[in-house]
């Protein structure tokens, strides 16, 4: 098998995983292709009827078996028209009813594997998968799955008609209707490969466009608006390139498949004058058998435009179902509970973990726990492994070895659900979507009344400022927030936490980016919201380590000490070098 080939079947073999997602309109997709099968023989039949009027008329033929046959031909124009609408209606209304399903699996699929997946792609890349690639898969569904059916059968039936008027007229033009069909695959190689380089530096545009446009202020603060531009200009250049080489490769089909039909029409034509010459047929039926032979191509060449299409179909199906099959990081058990209240005792056991099984862990045999209603700090240098421990507790990923368990239940024989209601995340770099605050605070308690909506932020120190804003609860927040300032933020993901009303809370260096007004107004609100609650904080300011019941000190993946502010600087170990080094913050 050559190169071509092979490559042409892994080609056809992505387009192949289309088709299962059909299943649920398959009866309108055979509706569909009926209507497109009618409409290609209401078409020819027309036509060829048309030119025997002409040929007939031009012969001297009967007034009135002419008007006879004008009415026929009316009534397939009628017809025609008819079956026109209905396979475009069907076809369409199937195809982006599945574009509406892939995006709702596809948005299902990225929860499933966030947040893994999403530390390696970028968010606009992830995007253009979304939106730009499943868009490209309209064409297989609409353009391609009938097109390819009727492509079988409408030219069959010319042929048989063909044939009736003569035998040798169908084997003059099948071998240019193979040639025809078969032309597209000679480039299946280039197309694959150039479909796939497209729609992966489509991604890398749409990324760097999704960075610009969400870094503008950092790249006008820096005044790198020029050399920004420049990248994305370069960016776009070289997109445009690859897109210019997969046109010339279309023009380059699209001009052999022309000759090939015009060769095959030039036959057609020599032969059925040589025929007539011959006394064999009537010479009125020449324009029936040119008109035949036209629309015998027709449905191929239709197709042929599609199938040169195939490259960027696959790659973008292969982009599609490279997140629909990745693997999920974590999955529930089959008895995994999602009943009852639960201590809210969290204990690591020697936990062990690495984000890459081949790579050195991250975590080392960590163990410590957070006893009910107890705050306790983890704190170390960068890549100690504390954010690791918050997003094991969160379950982003599993422990490789050890155990975390809240109350008796490891969080492994937890589902998901429970264990996420359970919990509840203040982190450093809030979210907050391009919708009202309300909305916003509503994220942790979509139920939520107007009324709990305030109390929450009562008690986060948000209301006050909030009722001052030009809509109050009701203003746009704006994309990630800009509207409000860093501590305004801070205050509403408390009162977001506080309405959750979570047993155990999460904190995730929430004040480190706070000037020490703001900081002082977020502690307060976090005081509130620690109440009661267990919380787990990653700290690099001194105030909020302080503050802690207990702290726990990472350094290279290992618990190095354990024991209050006071108790670990008369230690003088790690914690007193990071405090002397002023690497958790400043004394205040």
């Amino acid at each position: 098998m050559n190169t071509t080939t092979f490559q042409g079947r892994i080609n056809l073999e992505k387009v192949k995983t289309l088709i299962p997602y059909m299943k649920s309109y398959n009866k309108k997709m055979a509706l569909g292709i009926c209507s497109g099968t009618l409409n290609q023989v209401f078409s020819i039949t027309s036509s060829a009827l048309a030119a025997y009027l002409v040929g007939l008329a031009a012969t001297g033929g009967s007034a009135e078996k002419i008007l006879s046959l004008f009415w026929l031909l009316a009534a397939l124009a009628i017809g025609r028209t008819a079956m026109v609408y209905a396979e475009m209606y069907l076809v369409h209304d199937v195809a982006y009813s599945i574009l509406v399903d892939y995006r709702n699996i596809m948005y299902r699929a990225i929860e499933r594997i966030a947040p893994a997946y999403m530390l390696k792609k970028r968010s606009g890349d992830i995007a253009s998968s979304v939106m730009a690639d499943v868009e490209v898969l309209e064409v297989f569904y609409a353009h391609t799955v009938g097109a390819y059916i009727i492509a079988i059968i409408a030219p069959l039936t010319f042929l048989v008609i063909l044939a009736y008027i003569h035998w040798l007229l169908p084997l003059v033009i099948f071998p240019f209707l193979l040639l025809v069909a078969t032309i597209p695959f000679w480039f299946s190689k280039k197309a694959s490969q150039q479909g796939k380089e497209i729609r992966a530096k489509l991604g890398t545009v749409n990324a760097e466009v999704v960075d610009g446009v969400q870094g503008m202020r950092e790249i006008v603060a820096f005044g790198r608006g020029k050399s920004y531009l420049k990248k994305l200009e370069n960016g776009t250049y070289d997109l445009g390139r690859s897109q210019i080489a997969e046109g010339k490769r279309l023009g380059l089909e699209g001009g052999l498949i022309n000759a090939a039909m015009s060769l095959g029409m030039v036959s057609i034509l020599a032969v059925s004058s040589f025929l007539v010459l011959e006394g064999t047929i009537d010479s009125a039926l020449i324009p029936t058998i040119i008109m035949l032979s036209v629309y015998v191509f027709s449905p191929i060449v239709d197709v042929s435009g599609t199938a040169r299409n195939l490259g960027s179909i696959g790659a973008s199906a292969q982009r599609v179902f490279s997140i629909l099959n990745t693997p999920t990081p974590v999955e529930d058990k089959a008895e995994a509970t999602s009943e009852g209240p639960i201590v809210s005792h969290i204990q690591y056991n020697k936990v062990k973990f690495s984000y890459n099984p081949s790579e050195e862990d991250v975590l080392k045999e960590v163990s410590f726990d957070v006893k009910p209603g107890e705050t306790v700090a983890l704190v170390g240098h960068s890549g100690a492994g504390k954010t690791t421990c918050a997003n094991l507790l969160l379950r982003f990923w599993d422990v490789r070895g050890g155990s975390i368990k809240i109350g008796d239940y490891d969080l492994r024989d937890l589902t998901q659900e429970k264990l996420r209601d359970m919990v509840a995340v203040v982190s450093q770099d809030v979210y907050l979507f391009n919708m009202s605050i309300r909305e916003n605070i509503r994220l942790g308690k979509p139920e939520a009344t107007d009324e709990e909506v305030e109390a929450a932020s009562k008690l986060a120190l948000a209301h006050d400022f909030l009722v001052k804003l030009p809509q109050g609860y009701e203003t746009n927040v704006g994309e990630r927030g800009v509207q409000l300032s860093g501590g305004q933020r801070q205050r509403i993901a408390i009162a977001r936490a506080l309405i959750k009303n979570s047993p155990i809370l999460l904190m995730d260096e929430a004040v480190s980016n706070l000037d020490a007004e703001n900081e002082r107004a977020v502690q307060k609100a976090i005081s509130e919201l620690q109440k009661g609650r267990t919380t787990l904080v990653i700290a690099h300011r001194l105030s909020t380590i302080m503050a802690a019941d207990k702290i726990v000190v990472l350094d290279k993946g290992k618990v190095a000490e354990i024991g209050s502010h006071d108790a670990l600087v008369k230690k003088n170990g790690v914690y007193s070098r990071l405090i002397a080094s002023q690497n958790i913050g400043v004394l205040e």
